[in-house]
């Protein structure tokens, strides 16, 4: 039994040394989460004239993909992301009946959309936002995806290409925020990380994000991409930050980190609160 602690505690402190993922927190502190363990995202995006750099044949197609990347950690939580033409799009921005939160659309709806700005807010440097929307016990609602239409796009992979912003890792980032982690370079960390707060040569998931996820969401089954039109290419994730999910619940212990993406726009967070449609207090943050 003491060697079993001594190897849980070493773990635990090894990780506390190699990772930092954050997550979005509640006015309690706590992190907010799908009690579901996972969403339905719409996508608005379409296609452009021709292929992207990265074969593909449509933006809609890397939200899918990054949302089999995801999905293929093998956390219980898991994304669907599904097609959509322009004639079911809801309209997020607004406030009141029908909203979950300010400038967040319905309950439960998740759109992917180009848009001018977000809500009448220029978007300054930012090249896509997520309105995270969550009740006053932490419990995610919605997260409208704003893609900032006044930049220019593609889709490729490896070193960035100055002036063009490459869709697949920034959505691979903002469907970070989807499911609840933040920044972590903006919470006193220095880690590599898809998540850090600025668009850089990294452009898949690395072991700080694989952890942020699973902390949130415990390893489960390993999930397939449950995803419209195809799936992604991929990895799986080895070696031992696997046992540490194992080691918080051998200690049953919450050990708190804090969770990161690397060098164009800054993150911008803002708040807003209310009530929530079932009358309670809630919030929402807008990630970029």
């Amino acid at each position: 039994m003491k060697k079993l602690i001594g190897l849980s505690l070493f773990l635990l402190l090894a990780a506390g040394r190699a990772y930092g993922f954050a997550c979005i927190r509640d006015g309690s502190g706590d992190c907010v989460r799908w009690v579901q363990s996972g969403a339905t995202l719409r996508s608005f995006l379409g296609a452009p004239p021709g292929l992207l750099a990265n074969g593909t044949p449509s933006w809609d197609q890397n939200a899918i993909d990054v949302a089999g990347d995801w999905n293929r950690v093998g956390a219980v939580f898991h994304f669907t992301v599904n097609v959509a033409s322009q004639n079911q799009f809801v309209n997020p921005c607004g406030t009141g009946q029908g909203h979950a939160c300010p400038n967040s659309g319905p309950p439960g709806d998740n759109p992917i959309f180009f848009a001018q700005s977000q809500c009448g807010i220029d978007f300054g440097d930012i090249v896509e936002l997520v309105n995270v929307c969550y009740t006053g016990t932490g419990a995610i609602l919605n997260t409208p995806v704003f893609v900032n239409n006044n930049v220019p796009w593609n889709a490729y992979d490896g070193q960035l290409v100055g002036g063009v912003n490459d869709m697949r890792r920034v959505l691979l980032h903002e469907f970070g925020h989807v499911v609840g982690l933040a920044h972590p370079d903006k919470n006193g960390q220095n880690v590599v990380a898809i998540m850090n707060s600025h668009e850089s040569d990294i452009d898949r998931l690395q072991a700080d994000d694989i952890n942020g996820l699973l902390s949130l969401y415990p390893s489960g089954a390993p999930a397939t991409t449950g995803c419209q039109l195809g799936a992604a290419p991929g990895g799986s994730m080895h070696g031992w930050p696997l046992l540490i999910p194992v080691a918080l619940a051998f200690l049953r212990s919450t050990v708190n980190r804090k969770f990161p993406r690397q060098a164009q726009p800054p993150q911008h967070r803002r708040e807003t609160s209310g009530l929530d449609v079932l009358g309670g207090p809630r919030r929402s943050v807008r990630y970029g």
